[in-house]
């Protein structure tokens, strides 16, 4: 039972995102009156990716673009959340990081990153590096708040508990503020996910590479909506995946260590 219960949560998730996003679909097309022609269903996506007579040519021209996005979006969230758990961890131990550091942060955080891709682009190119570093800076800020806030968790007895036996500020951290700090990381790693690839999307745009992002642009511009619609459902499915994947690994260390796992 506890085995259905850690697995099935997450797969009960996907389905019911899965079904109440192909439910919004058809009442969006339904109710809103788009033309016919810009618009396609659940089932034109699936008849342009499998049934079509050149399903596999279409299969390619998604697919491809879709590779390269999720190593854009996987090299941001990987450097993002290190970026954030690095400056949590320093925030926490030394107080002046914080004060020196947070409001670059949130200078980076509030501009828009459609105005910080000019200056990005210059510093970084017109490539890969360029869309990892936008995929990033997304990741950064939310990672950053919720470590950081699992970090302080650490109640003032269990400080003491482990300066008693002669603990310095690295071992409270280390036996006591990190395993207490997991549902927080895994709550900024399930937020990462979809973020790191909601940036890497929209850096996209600006860069020259074979990706989603650009695929889309050129779609839309030579009126390739089944292409269009194909490229955006598909890199949903696997950013609502990549969520859920992260909830399951969530599940498995909380029960490891013997942590109630979240309910969402």
């Amino acid at each position: 039972m506890k085995t259905l219960t850690l697995y099935g949560r997450p797969l009960l998730n996907f389905v019911f995102v899965i079904a109440a996003s192909i439910f919004a679909w058809y009442a969006l097309v339904s109710f809103t009156g788009v033309s016919e022609l810009t618009t396609r269903l659940p089932q034109d996506v699936f008849h342009h990716l499998f049934t079509d007579e050149d399903a596999g040519q279409n299969r390619s021209d998604v697919y491809g673009p879709l590779l390269q996005t999720l190593l854009d979006a996987g090299i941001g969230f990987i450097a993002g959340l290190t970026a954030a758990t690095l400056l949590a961890t320093a925030m926490v131990l030394f107080s002046g990081v914080e004060a020196a550091t947070m409001p670059l942060v949130m200078v980076v955080r509030t501009v828009p990153l459609v105005a910080l891709a000019p200056v990005i682009t210059l510093l970084f190119g017109n490539g890969f590096w360029c869309v990892a570093v936008m995929s990033g800076i997304v990741v950064l800020f939310p990672a950053l708040v919720n470590i950081a806030f699992g970090l302080r968790s650490v109640t003032p007895q269990m400080r003491d508990v482990v300066t008693v036996y002669g603990g310095t500020s690295w071992d409270v951290l280390r036996r006591v503020a990190y395993p207490s700090a997991l549902p927080s990381i895994f709550a900024a790693i399930r937020i990462s996910v979809p973020g790191a690839i909601t940036g890497a999307l929209i850096a996209e745009y600006f860069t020259t590479t074979d990706s989603v992002g650009k695929a889309v642009n050129q779609a839309l511009a030579l009126y390739q909506y089944d292409k269009l619609w194909s490229l955006i459902i598909v890199v949903t499915l696997v950013s609502v995946l990549g969520y859920m994947l992260a909830q399951l690994a969530e599940s498995m260390v909380l029960t490891r260590y013997g942590q109630k796992t979240p309910r969402g």
